[in-house]
């Protein structure tokens, strides 16, 4: 009887498929490599068996909202008013071990806690923070980043069409917005604005420190991650500082006059638009 040397040999396994080719995850401390290991389990058990499901019918799969919360990462990198607090370097793990799951709540997770949350933790003043992120940082108030535009994309240099100015106690917003993740169904929705008549070059920041209270409708589901179609403002809106929270506000359309010339020079500036808040 003859064997041959194939025959032999062990049959070949490949090695788990590992991206950190610099092992940055080693620089986590045991406490946040915990952290990621409750987002693994919850991306193997609660993500990955329905997503799929939910991508073919164009829907959220909105039951696992308190799931994520429970995670206890809402905020993380960011430093009171509820968040989880730790490092950016663990952010940036978590956003990766969501999207090893589904890019969709990858971009879910992002969108709330990162881009809206985080223009109110960095453009605005104390109370709006106490008021808005605590909820935030729970999942119980869901935010969205209103900045991309149908005409000129994510353009924050100079090619921003939507405008805002102020007029008394409100503020005037003219424009469109496209391709909003979450604000399908969001209730605080941060929006984007070049004001008029202001020097160039001061910087970002909100409404004068603060955020502009703003309205919100026109919104057509569009994936997973409830992308809005669009999203248009042309209405006086009252400002949000200090004030009980606005009943939804029904704008559309478009006003446009020799003020409102995006290319007449101003500063980005960032509102706010709450639902039942």
């Amino acid at each position: 009887m003859v064997t041959t040397a194939a025959a032999s040999k062990p049959e070949y396994s490949p090695p788990p498929i590992n991206g950190d080719f610099y092992q940055i995850a080693g620089i986590l401390d045991a406490k946040e490599r915990e952290v990621l290991k409750r987002v693994r389990s919850f991306v193997d058990n609660e993500v990955a068996p329905i997503i799929e499901e939910f991508w073919a019918r164009d829907e959220f799969p909105h039951q696992i909202v308190p799931k994520l919360a429970a995670l206890d990462i809402g905020g993380v990198g960011y430093q009171g008013y509820g968040a989880a607090g730790g490092s950016w370097l663990l952010n940036g793990f978590i956003c990766m071990e969501l999207a090893r799951g589904d890019s969709s709540i990858a971009t879910f997770y992002g969108v709330h806690t990162g881009l809206s949350a985080g223009s109110i933790y960095l453009c605005g003043d104390d109370e709006q923070k106490q008021r808005w992120l605590p909820a935030m940082m729970r999942f119980e108030k869901i935010g969205s980043f209103g900045l991309t535009e149908p005409l000129v994309g994510s353009a924050t240099s100079g090619g921003m069409t939507t405008t805002c100015r102020r007029e008394g106690d409100t503020w005037v917003v003219n424009g469109q917005k496209k391709w909003i993740g979450n604000s399908t169904f969001a209730e605080i929705n941060v929006i984007w604005a070049a004001r008029r008549g202001v020097k160039p070059g001061q910087g970002l920041r909100g409404l004068e420190g603060q955020s502009g209270l703003l309205g919100r409708e026109n919104q057509d589901q569009d994936g997973a991650a409830g992308g809005a179609e669009r999203a248009d403002h042309a209405k006086k809106l009252p400002r949000a500082r200090g004030r009980p929270a606005a009943e939804r506000q029904h704008v559309q359309g478009h006003r446009k006059s020799p003020e409102d010339d995006p290319h007449r020079g101003g500063v980005v500036r960032c509102g706010l638009s709450a639902r039942g808040v």
